[in-house]
This record gives structure tokens, C-alpha cells and sequence, in this order.
């Protein structure tokens, strides 16, 4: 004979299955405002490249549109950094521990990069990021070593 579940794990699961449509729900409705806001950082990079057009004679680039640009193109690439961690978890239901650093990695050098191009950094500044990248680019290559996907299969 089955026995029946007990009352308070029919309760239990009902609500899991409740949150896990909850949490679905949010992630499909998630997904296409990510879409637009990619969409709208890669128009305005283009935009910014068309207006820059004009300008390329190498006397007359103003420093600051070009900033500008290099800025709007790196806020592109956090931006899909981002998403690919988000879709990661809508996929696995997890987040991985090297795509979260691989966006910060990407976040810390476009500090160094815009600080280093507008000429607006402290040396203190400069060595605090750049360490900071160092230990972050180490820990991101400790964690390909020990992933449990490469201890499964070895």
C-alpha cells in the first residue's frame, strides 16, 4: 500500500513549486527589459561613434567625447557581462562563482582604463585597482581549478 503524504509536505511542496513559478515568472519577465537596456547602451555607443565622425582629424577629437565613447563602449560590455551572469542563473539556477568575478574583473579594468585615459587617478588609486584586479584574476583562476564540473569528471 502507498501511504499518503503527510499534510505538512503537501503544504511544503505546494509552496516550493508556488516560489518556483514566482522566481520563473520574474525571470521571464526580466529577460526582455535586459534586452532593451542592452539594446539602448549599444544604440547610444553607436550614436556617439557617429557624432565622432566628424571630428577625425586628429587635431580636432575633443579628449572628452572620446572618453565619452571608450566609457559607453566599456558599459556595453559590463552590460553583457551582467546579463550572460543572469542567464546563467534563469539556466542553471545557480550563479558561478568565476562568471560573478569575470564581471568584476571586466568592471575594474574599465575603472583603470577611464582613469588612466582622462588622466584622473592618484597613484594610491591606480595600485589599489590594480591590485585589486590582481587578486581578483587570481581567484578567478582558483576557482577553474577546484569547479566541481572538472572534479566530477576527473
Amino acid at each position: 500500500m502507498a501511504s499518503e503524504p503527510k499534510p505538512r509536505n503537501r503544504w511544503r511542496a505546494l509552496i516550493f513549486r508556488g516560489y518556483d513559478i514566482a522566481v520563473d515568472a520574474v525571470i521571464i519577465g526580466v529577460i526582455p527589459l535586459m534586452l532593451i537596456a542592452l539594446g539602448f547602451a549599444f544604440v547610444e555607443a553607436i550614436i556617439t561613434t557617429i557624432q565622432l565622425f566628424p571630428q577625425l582629424r586628429p587635431a580636432s577629437v575633443d579628449a572628452f567625447e572620446l572618453r565619452t565613447l571608450v566609457e559607453r563602449i566599456l558599459d556595453v560590455v559590463i552590460l553583457i557581462e551582467l546579463f550572460n551572469t543572469f542567464m546563467d542563473y534563469a539556466r542553471t539556477r545557480r550563479i558561478r562563482l568565476s562568471t560573478l568575478l569575470d564581471v568584476t574583473i571586466v568592471f575594474s579594468l574599465r575603472e583603470i582604463l577611464i582613469k588612466l585615459y582622462a588622466q584622473t587617478f592618484s597613484s594610491r588609486d591606480l595600485v589599489a585597482l590594480c591590485i585589486l584586479v590582481i587578486v581578483l584574476v587570481i581567484a578567478r583562476s582558483i576557482t577553474i581549478k577546484v569547479s566541481p564540473a572538472l572534479s566530477k569528471e576527473g
